[in-house]
This record gives structure tokens, C-alpha cells and sequence, in this order.
């Protein structure tokens, strides 16, 4: 007498088409009809207590099923693959499974019952927990409704669910609030996906978008993120391809590795300035053109924006103080990068591959730089390495095929790693300091350029278009006279409150320099003792040509913003509250900008205990910008255009350093304005 059908008996038996399953029968095991493609019905008797595991998966031409009374117990994915299925039924009388019809599935923390072929489903409203996978691949699965019975749901339940439109929980519910449109159930402990999913909205009691949420859900559009959400997980919006635009709120403090890693369709992203660490954040995000970075970012670490490809420009807030490993790699479209002084390190490959970068000004914070850093930077022609620089690793300029001249501020050169310069024209200028030559040419990566030219006088870092500066690396804590960071000279006192409000993240100037003052410098070296005598303010150079100034400042109490170009008037500028104000220039050749506190006629304003870094009559500035429009002088050099009878006035280089004297060397330089060679 058979009363059981054991497991996999009739597996793969396409040919079946029908079975009456005799009365004495109470177990169907395990797979025992699993891959019976042309199974169309099948009767279960009273008889029977228990449906296997995987018992009629793969059943696809099975369109209808009635579960007896006397069924206790179904088996994981009893009816997985079930595509043709549009109805199951349940006797009323079932004292575990209630009666429903239309496709109303089973689920059960004991079940994970998979119905593929469902697509309107109502949970019944005893149910309290939704297994794992319980419809996991339901591709045909187009609305489903969640009673407030549900207190439960399992890890991957609608993963696959490509056509799921419409996921509404019931407004009772306890845990899960009422939502509609396809807005996904996200908790820390159900990683639920939403496969199907084109707009979402995240309920406001959700704190933490935990790891993977939204991974792979490529028809994902629209996504609001609530302000109470203080955490988004790793690879949590991985893959979505079709996310064109998302709002993280000031509430996030992390986001997770590769949390939107592989968004395509990503054009722009503000990250808020509660965030301090990126990894892998927008890895793979090719569509992406812009994005903020705030001031609170410490470190961009590896890979964090690898093959964005469509990145044209980015500014490195003064904060971060690491560029990790690959943290640039491949964005081939960047065409020009700012490197804060606060950065001490670029790892390994940060910039392999940026093909479009034409020049890179390394600033003096910087001790290491990596192997691979800037490695197949075909496009850069130009490239100055500060002083600080104590090791540069294996190939970090290896096949910048374009360079056209080489800068280094190092003092004592030390040995580069392996194939440092590999592919580099050898022929190309390497400037050097005054003195240094001969180190030069006797050590290891350096000693194989031929054309090694020593430089003497006043330096200045060769000036780059555009340049942005935030002034808020200068240290607090040290002396501030006449101190020198980048192409910025701070000309502060200390001893009289002047200093930088690490707060707010600006210089604070609170003593007035006088007009006298500003005409019996202008014009001076900056390392002339008179300016730093009379000075107290912010000067930097910017390069011969039209361009405008651009000054990110506050004005507190009676002062104002004070900018002088050259020789040009002093312009005054009141600001009540934090703005930005541009001056455009005309000079004729490199000439210094000076930003000071004056006296103006704004009345004064109370100065409450978050302005307490800054006196009552003071001017805070954040930031300075310069964009040169159209350089002036002349576009070729003939014989007549000789150093002969062109002497007087600075001598500059070509990228705007300036020599002590009428330089010895031949080439071509500038003299009040104008491209001179010297022969």
C-alpha cells in the first residue's frame, strides 16, 4: 500500500499531465514532481498532512491547485517556478492555512512558499511573519497587500519581483507604516528588496537604509530619503542604473562602501556636511558631471569616484587630508582638479588614467605620493612637486607621455621608485632649486633628465587656471606673521585676535590697514620686510590677462572687505552676512591681490557668542577663487622681440615664476607683459 510518493519519484517527467494522488497517501517529499513542465493539474486528497521542499517547483504548466483540510505542512518553495499558476485554493476548513483564493499565497515563517505566476496577492490577516524569499523571482507579482498582522519580514522576500508596481501596508500596522506606490519596506533586520520598484518614498520612522537595500534595482528612478535617516548602508543603491537624481538630508553621518556605486544615470550629487569618509561611494557612476563635496569630509578613500568617467572638474575641500587608492582612477574626463593644503598623502593610482588633466599643482602638505598616482596622465603637461615630498612610489608619473615641464621644490632629492618617469620625455625642462643641480643628476629617477635648470630668487608656485583657495588651512596655533601657504601670503597678527575660526572654517582679520599703508607696498615682493611691517591681510598673485576675483567673505561690526589689484583702486565691500562678491581685473603681467579689513560706514552690528573667534569690527574670509578669461601679450617671438632694451621690470617664466635677475638660461620669458627670449 503506497502512502507516500518519495522524493524526486516523478522528477523531470515532462510528459505528465495529470495526477490523481490516491487517499492513502499522506506525504509528498521532497522534489517529487519538481521539473514536470507539463503537469496541468494534479488532485491532492484529504489523506494527505505534508506537501515536500521544492515538492512541484518547476510545474509551469500547473494553473490551478487545491490545498485539502488535512495539509499541515508545506515545505520551502513548494511551488517555486509555478509560472502558469493564476489560482490556489485552501479549504475554509484548514485549521493552519485559512481559506483564500486568487492567488492569495501561502506564507509562512515555516513555508517561504514561492508562487511566480501571481499577480495580485492579499496576505490574510493571521499572517505575522513573511519568510525569507518568500517571493523571491516572482516575476509576474504586480501588487501585493501587507496586513498590520505583519510584524515580520525575512531577508529577500520580493527579490526579482521585475513587474512589483504597487506594495501597500495596511494603515494599521504596528511596524510597517501605511505606504503606497512600490515605497519598499527597508528595516535593519530585512534587508527587503523591491526589484521592480520607479519611485520610492522612504516613511519617516526608517533611521538606518541598511546594506544592499536597494541593490540591483535598475527601474529605480525617484528615491526620497526622510531627514531622520542618520545611516546609508554599503552597496545600498548598488546598481541602480536608471537613479538619475537623489536628496541625502543633512541627518546622514555615514554612507556606506559602494553605497551608489554603478549609477549610471547619476548626473549630479550633494553630499551633506555631516559626512566625514568616502569609499567607493560613486564608483562606476559615469553619468555623474558634478558633485559637492563638504567641508567635513576628512578622507576620499579608495576607489571612491574610480570610472567616473563623465566628471569634467571637482574641488577637494581643505578638510580632507587622504585621496586613497584609486580614489580618481580613470575619470578620463577630468580636466582640472584642486588639491587642498590640508592633504598629506595621495595613495595608490588616485589619478591613473586621467587622461584629460592638463596640470596638477601639488601642495606643500603633501608627504607621499603614491604609486601609480598619476600614472597614463597623458594629458598633463605640467607638474610641480612642493618641497615636503619625501617618497614618491613605483610609476607615479609613468606615461604622462604629454609633460612638458617638471617642477620640483625638493630641497634634497631623494630616490624615486621604479619607472617613476617611465615613458616621459627625459629632454623636457626639470626646474630645481638654486644649488640643487648637481644633487640632481646624481640620484636615482631624477639623474635621467638632461635638461636640468636650476631657479633662483623669490618663488612663487606656478599659477594654474582656475585656482580656488580656502583660507582656512592656516594654522591657529603658530605665529601667522608673514607666513606662506600656496600662492597665499598671510600677513596676520596673532598677538591682536587676528587668526583663522576653525568653527566657522575662515581667516579672521580684525586689524585695519590703512590706504597709505596698501599704496607704500603695492607692487612689493612679498618677502620685502616693509610688507609685512605695514600688511595685515591676505595677498596673492594671480596671472597677467582679464579675469575676475572671487571672495567668499563676512563683514562684522563697522568693517568692510577691502581687495586691491596692483595698482587698481581699492574696492570696498559690506556684507550682512556671508556672500560672495566678484571683481573682474585687466593687468598686464602677474600682479598681487591684497584682502584686508577697513573701516566703512555700516553700522554696527552685535556679534553673538558663535562669532566669538572674531572681534566686533572684523572681516572673515572663507574662500578666494580667480578664472583668467583672455591672457595678454603677444602669441610669437621674433628676433626683434630680443632681451636687448627689455631689461627693466620682474622677469617671469612662462607658468609665472618669478626670477631674481635677468635670467642666464635661453627661453622664453615675460617682461612687463610681454613674451621676451632670451637668446
Amino acid at each position: 500500500i503506497v502512502t507516500c510518493i518519495g522524493q524526486y519519484a516523478f522528477t523531470y517527467r515532462s510528459g505528465l499531465t495529470h495526477i490523481d494522488i490516491p487517499n492513502r497517501v499522506t506525504r509528498i517529499g521532497d522534489g517529487a514532481f519538481s521539473g514536470c513542465s507539463g503537469l496541468t493539474s494534479v488532485t491532492i486528497p484529504n489523506s494527505v498532512t505534508t506537501i515536500g521542499i521544492c515538492a512541484f517547483s518547476g510545474c509551469s504548466g500547473l494553473n490551478a491547485l487545491t490545498i485539502p483540510s488535512s495539509i499541515s505542512d508545506i515545505g520551502q518553495s513548494a511551488f517555486s517556478g509555478c509560472s502558469g499558476l493564476s489560482s490556489i485554493k485552501v479549504d475554509e476548513s484548514n485549521p493552519k492555512y485559512d481559506s483564500r483564493n486568487n492567488c492569495n499565497a501561502i506564507i509562512e515563517k515555516v513555508s517561504n512558499s514561492l508562487i511566480t505566476g501571481c499577480k495580485n496577492t492579499t496576505i490574510p490577516n493571521n499572517v505575522t511573519s513573511i519568510g525569507d524569499g518568500a517571493f523571491s523571482g516572482c516575476t509576474g507579482l504586480t501588487s501585493i497587500f501587507i496586513p498590520n498582522s505583519v510584524t515580520s519580514i525575512g531577508y529577500y522576500v520580493f527579490e526579482g519581483c521585475s513587474g512589483l508596481t504597487s506594495l501597500t501596508v495596511e494603515s494599521g500596522n504596528k511596524k510597517y507604516d501605511s505606504r503606497e506606490n512600490c515605497n519598499a519596506i527597508i528595516e535593519t533586520e530585512s534587508n527587503t528588496l523591491v526589484r521592480g520598484c520607479r519611485n520610492t518614498i522612504i516613511p519617516d520612522n526608517i533611521k538606518i537604509i541598511d546594506n544592499y537595500a536597494f541593490d540591483g534595482c535598475y527601474d529605480l528612478n525617484f528615491v526620497t530619503i526622510p531627514n531622520g535617516v542618520t545611516s546609508i548602508g554599503g552597496y545600498a543603491f548598488n546598481g541602480c542604473t536608471g537613479l538619475t537624481s537623489i536628496n541625502i538630508p543633512n541627518s546622514v553621518t555615514v554612507i556606506g562602501g559602494e553605497a551608489f556605486s554603478g549609477c549610471t544615470g547619476l548626473a549630479s550629487v550633494t553630499i551633506p556636511n555631516s559626512v566625514i569618509y568616502l569609499v567607493g561611494t560613486f564608483r562606476g557612476c559615469s553619468g555623474l558631471t558634478s558633485v559637492n563635496i563638504p567641508n567635513s569630509v576628512t578622507v576620499i578613500d579608495l576607489k571612491t569616484f574610480e570610472d567616473c568617467s563623465s566628471l569634467t572638474s571637482i574641488t577637494i575641500p581643505s578638510s580632507v587630508t587622504i585621496i586613497g587608492d584609486f580614489a580618481f582612477s580613470g575619470c578620463s574626463s577630468l580636466t582640472s582638479i584642486t588639491i587642498p593644503n590640508s592633504v598629506t598623502s595621495i595613495g595608490y593610482f588616485a589619478f591613473k588614467h586621467c587622461s584629460s588633466l592638463t596640470s596638477i599643482t601639488i601642495p606643500k602638505s603633501v608627504t607621499s605620493i603614491g604609486w601609480g598616482a598619476f600614472s597614463g596622465c597623458s594629458g598633463l603637461t605640467s607638474v610641480s612637486i612642493p618641497n615636503s615630498v619625501t617618497s614618491i612610489g613605483d610609476s607615479a608619473f609613468g606615461w604622462c607621455t604629454g609633460l612638458k615641464e617638471i617642477t620640483s621644490y625638493i630641497q634634497e632629492p631623494f630616490q624615486t621608485g621604479d619607472y617613476c618617469w617611465n615613458g616621459v620625455n627625459k629632454s623636457i625642462p626639470l626646474y630645481v632649486p638654486a644649488g640643487t643641480k648637481e644633487k640632481y643628476q646624481s640620484t636615482g629617477g631624477w639623474k635621467d633628465f638632461t635638461n636640468i635648470i636650476e631657479f633662483g630668487g623669490e618663488r612663487i608656485e606656478p599659477l594654474t587656471e582656475p585656482q580656488e583657495v580656502d583660507v582656512a588651512v592656516v594654522p591657529d596655533q603658530i605665529s601667522l606673521n608673514g607666513m606662506v601657504v600656496g600662492n597665499t601670503y598671510y600677513a596676520l597678527d596673532a598677538d591682536n585676535g587676528d587668526g583663522t575660526d576653525s568653527e566657522n572654517g575662515c581667516v579672521v582679520i580684525n586689524t585695519t590697514t590703512t590706504e597709505e599703508a596698501i599704496d607704500g607696498i603695492a607692487g612689493k615682493d612679498i618677502s620685502d620686510a616693509s610688507v609685512k611691517a605695514v600688511f595685515k591681510g591676505i595677498i596673492f598673485m594671480v596671472p597677467a590677462g582679464t579675469g575676475t576675483v572671487s571672495i567668499n567673505a563676512e563683514t562684522l561690526g563697522t568693517s568692510s572687505l577691502m581687495v586691491k589689484i596692483g595698482s587698481l583702486p581699492a574696492q570696498a565691500f559690506q556684507l550682512a552676512e556671508r556672500e560672495t562678491v566678484e571683481i573682474p581685473y585687466t593687468v598686464a603681467e602677474p600682479t598681487y591681490v591684497y584682502i584686508y579689513a577697513g573701516t566703512g560706514t555700516q553700522a554696527a552690528r552685535s556679534v553673538g557668542a558663535a562669532r566669538a573667534a572674531a572681534a566686533e569690527n572684523s572681516v572673515k574670509v572663507y574662500s578666494y577663487k580667480w578664472e583668467p578669461a583672455d591672457p595678454t601679450g603677444i602669441n610669437s617671438v621674433d628676433n626683434s622681440q630680443s632681451a636687448t632694451g627689455n631689461e627693466a621690470g620682474d622677469w617671469y617664466t612662462i607658468d609665472g615664476r618669478k626670477l631674481s635677475s635677468k635670467p642666464a638660461q635661453k627661453g622664453i620669458y615675460i617682461v612687463n607683459g610681454r613674451k621676451v627670449a632670451v637668446k
